[in-house]
């Protein structure tokens, strides 16, 4: 097989594990190792920089890049290659909205990430049940560039969302029942990964990604080697190049030795 030279990796449920609210030590130890032999490293994940760095993720292992909220924004040893920010008077009559009708809303940045508080019980809610740094007071916003903004709201608010994504061209991402996510265009992850692979002049046959779950699968459609968790769901394995062994027996390790990285 092509010595693999760059690895892409999934975070939640592929190198975090929910179910101990820790990362996996065994992958942390196995991806560190590839990068001690020249493998670069590059983390690939729905997350928000913010998001990542508050839960330590860039003190475990020194990534040499990383694609962000689901692919929206891609940097490589310090370069920005791509990104999708809101244009910011729409930012500013989007916020005007939401305040308006009493809804919180997060701002999520190129690193950090700004909450206002209009609607406690939301809030209290989501983050009850997922497990994310908490943002910065709305009142540290100065004006930085929005990647993306999360609306804290159930279903009851959809009808308005989708009218404000009709109006301004935005993407509407339902991805929990008191979440929306809006974006400037539909996020791939694959997108990042094509964009470093060109920058780096890395042949995708050289690339290998990790993941587990469906926003996965243009990962490893775009890279020779995908690799899925074995605690994936079945449509993800559909598309796998490789299955490995589960998050908590070693999954990320036992692949790198099965293809010899390390």
């Amino acid at each position: 097989m092509e010595k693999i030279k760059i690895i892409f990796v999934d975070f939640d449920w592929t190198l975090f594990d929910h179910n101990t609210r820790s990362f996996n030590e065994s992958g942390i130890k196995a991806l560190n190792l590839a990068k001690s032999k020249g493998v670069k490293l590059v983390i690939n994940s729905a997350r928000s920089f913010y998001s990542l760095n508050g839960l330590n993720t860039f003190k475990l292992i020194d990534f040499d890049g990383y694609v962000v909220s689901n692919g929206g924004l891609a940097i490589i040893n310090n370069k920005l290659l791509y990104n999708y920010f809101f244009n910011q008077k729409i930012v500013n009559e989007l916020m005007n909205e939401f305040n308006k009708d009493n809804v919180s809303f997060t701002l999520i940045c190129k690193f950090n990430s700004y909450i206002k508080e209009n609607n406690i019980t939301n809030i209290k809610e989501f983050y009850d049940v997922f497990y994310e740094p908490y943002p910065i007071n709305f009142n540290h916003y100065n004006n930085e560039e929005v990647l993306a903004i999360q609306v804290l709201i159930d279903e009851s608010y959809d009808n308005k969302l989708k009218a404000i994504c009709s109006k301004y061209n935005l993407f509407f991402n339902r991805f929990s029942s008191i979440n929306v996510e809006l974006t400037k265009k539909e996020f791939h992850k694959s997108e990042g990964i094509e964009e470093i692979l060109k920058y780096l002049k890395i042949d995708k046959s050289e690339a290998m990604a990790f993941g587990d779950d469906t926003n996965d699968i243009p990962m490893f459609n775009i890279v020779k080697y995908g690799i899925c968790m074995g605690n994936g769901n079945q449509e993800a394995k559909k598309h796998a190049f490789y299955i490995t062994s589960n998050i908590e027996e070693d999954g990320i390790k036992n692949a790198l030795e099965h293809f010899n990285v390390i």
